[in-house]
This record gives structure tokens, sequence and C-alpha cells, in this order.
């Protein structure tokens, strides 16, 4: 009988230890995971004071991030994907318009900036960014070149009326593999506009195929005009620059004014009474070379 209860008090001493044993690294492994998680959480994660959120057409649950990467992707559509995609989203454009863009070689060595500009006109059906002589579009590739003005004579990039052939370059500019110190090169873009029916305009600018630049344009809010940084239309000028930064330049044009981001991540921002309303994307021409 004594041997009996020996028997079954070691193996109940060896169950304890086993329980205690693996408890003890159970615990060790919760806790681990419990370390990591909250690490991440937080790295990715900008916090946001109230008073800077105030103002903004969506002050609730809203996350934003600081811009490590580039821009790439607005209103579903991919910067540098085949044009058929926006097709696939968004169906029959509400507009078409065809103009020729002009892009430096890599000898030029102006400040980079967003090349790609609508042919004539800007965006006329925005109904926040239309009738100003420079659209938001337009904007972006002047605010690439403001603190690097361009040789006397030279075009900055931008629409090009087409060249009867035979014709000489306009002063400034040469012909592909002339030997000049700078090339010119000129090839069709095609703009595509959408005027959705919650009052949001949309803008594709394709070249060669690609998609080189979108711009979304309207009051907000909307939620595929979320940035990587998780801004979107109808945000504040100073929610935008608490969560991207002081701009590296900023400009007006009329009653808008536009601060670009385009070395930083690519982006152009565009507001009304501080007041976000229009959103530009673009690859910039290290890219397109």
């Amino acid at each position: 009988m004594s041997m009996i209860r020996r028997a079954f008090a070691i193996s109940a001493g060896v169950a304890l230890v086993l329980t205690i044993s693996s408890g003890t690294v159970c615990h060790a492994a919760r806790k681990a995971k419990a370390v990591k998680r909250p690490a991440a959480h937080v790295s990715s994660k900008l916090s946001v004071p109230a008073n800077i959120m105030a103002g903004a057409a969506v002050t609730s649950g809203r996350y934003f991030s600081a811009p490590k990467l580039p821009e790439d992707t607005l209103a579903g559509i991919r910067l540098g994907r085949p044009a058929k995609e926006i097709l696939s989203r968004w169906g029959n454009p509400s507009r078409v318009t065809v103009g020729t863009v002009q892009s430096q070689g890599p000898d030029q060595t102006q400040q980079a900036g967003i090349p790609y500009t609508p042919p004539a006109g800007g965006m006329a059906g925005v109904p926040y960014l239309g009738g100003i002589a420079a659209g938001v579009n337009q904007a972006a590739g002047l605010l690439g070149l403001q603190n690097s003005p361009m040789p006397s004579g030279m075009p900055a990039p931008g629409y090009l009326p087409p060249m009867t052939p035979g014709m000489p370059p306009a002063p400034g500019q040469t012909q592909p593999n002339s030997g000049g110190s700078s090339t010119t090169l000129t090839e069709e873009e095609v703009t595509w506009t959408y005027d959705l029916q919650n009052g949001i305009t949309l803008e594709f600018i394709i070249t060669d195929g690609l998609i080189t630049q979108i711009t979304v344009g309207g009051q907000g809010p909307w939620g595929l005009s979320k940035t990587r940084t998780g801004l979107q239309l109808g945000d504040t000028y100073k929610l935008v620059l608490w969560v991207c930064g002081y701009p590296e330049n900023q400009r007006y044009a009329g009653r808008f004014l536009r601060a670009s981001y385009v070395n930083k991540s690519r982006a152009l921002y565009t507001f009304l009474n501080k007041k976000l309303v229009g959103i530009t994307i673009a690859m910039v021409p290290q890219e397109l070379m």
C-alpha cells in the first residue's frame, strides 16, 4: 500500500514539474510576442494632436504615417501601370485630350520635378481647379522649376505645339542625337478625365501607354483619394504639414495654394481656403529615362 502511495506521489510530482515547466515556456512565448507587437505598431503610426486634426472633413478613425516611401497609388490606380487598368476600374472617360509633352535628357541639370502637364487648359472639368491659367498638373511642372530657372529662351516642361516635319527646333531646343549640350524629346500624351457623380474629378495622364500622372480633385472627403500617409481630400493645410513636414516649395495660382513634396514623395497638394481640394502624384524624370 505504501509503495502504491509512493508511486502515486512520484507521478504527481513529475506531472507538477511538467505543468510548471510548460506554463513557464508558454508564458515566455506570450511575453516575447507581447513585446514585439506594440513596437511594430507604434513605429508605423504617427500621432496627431486633437487641435491639428480639428477642421478636417473626417476627424475620427484616422491613421497617419510619416512619408517614408514615394506615393504610387491614387484613386485605386498605380503609377507606371498599363492604361487599360484605368478603363477596367473606371470605364469610359468623360473627356479625352491629346497633346504632346517634352522631357529633358539626362545631361540637364535642372531640379527634378513632375514633368507631365495636361495639354492646353489644365483641369477644366474640376469645379474647384478649373478656370485657372495653370491647372493643378501645370502647377506641378512649374513647382519643379521654381528654384531653378531655365536658360533664356528654353521652354519649361509642359504643352508644346506639334512640330511640322522639317521645321527646326524651337530656340534652346535640340533635336535628339544632335550632339548638343541638352536634348529635348517630345512624345504624345493622352489625358483621361472622369467626372464622378459624387463631385470628384479624376485625371489620368498616359504617356506611351503607361500611367505617368494621377490627380484627384474635389471637396471630399473621398476614401480613394487617400495617400500612403493617410491624408485625403477635405483635410486641412495644418494637418498636411504636420504629417508630411514642411513643403519643398509653395506657390499661389489665383486663390489656390500648391505645396510641393515632389522630391520627397512624388506628391503635390492643392489647397483652397486652407482645405485640401487636389492631390497629384506623378513619376519623376529619373523614372522615365
